[in-house]
């Protein structure tokens, strides 16, 4: 899938077929170079093929900086494989530990697979077998988008921030 970077977010409302994680990948850091207000992923391992990438660090950062009501939510439900290999995302939550939260999903919801990402409530990626990369995206489907934001904070509210994940200041 070629031109990702050509999509709009809050404006086309193509939904895509993804099925690698370079796509996936694209998918991701054309919406958040895009994003103004939030982005919520939740993933098993923070999926380091699409997420463990500079740009998309400095575009969640960018994002981040943007304002103080920017809004950058993760949950994952394995951190232990990220903590051991180290990830961009996880330092950049270190050092903008007040704009970008890392949790864990409650017991209940601990075994979910499914994987999402979802920008500004208008556009997401959803992947309904996390360790899979077979999923869809849209840059324009804010009730779709929505309905996985509910969701998604329906876990988050319930979800501890990862303890493996804060910095250790010595």
């Amino acid at each position: 899938m070629e031109h990702l970077d050509q999509y709009r977010l809050g404006v086309d409302d193509e939904t895509l077929e993804l099925s690698t994680s370079v796509e996936n990948r694209q998918a991701a850091l054309a919406m958040a170079q895009q994003a103004q207000s939030s982005i919520y992923i939740m993933s098993r391992n923070l999926d380091p093929a699409i997420y463990d990438h500079q740009d998309l660090a400095e575009a969640l950062s960018k994002l981040a900086r943007s304002h103080r009501k920017a809004e950058i939510r993760i949950l994952v439900q394995d951190s232990e494989p990220v903590v051991k290999r180290g990830h961009r995302l996880v330092e950049l939550a270190r050092r903008l530990s007040s704009m970008v939260a890392i949790h864990n999903p409650d017991e209940e919801h601990a075994h979910v697979n499914e994987a999402l990402f979802i920008v500004d409530g208008v556009g997401f990626i959803r992947r309904t077998m996390a360790d899979r990369f077979e999923g869809v995206a849209s840059f324009y489907s804010p009730l779709a988008a929505r309905e996985l934001a509910d969701h998604f904070n329906d876990i988050w509210v319930r979800s501890k921030p990862d303890p493996q994940l804060r910095r250790l200041h010595i």
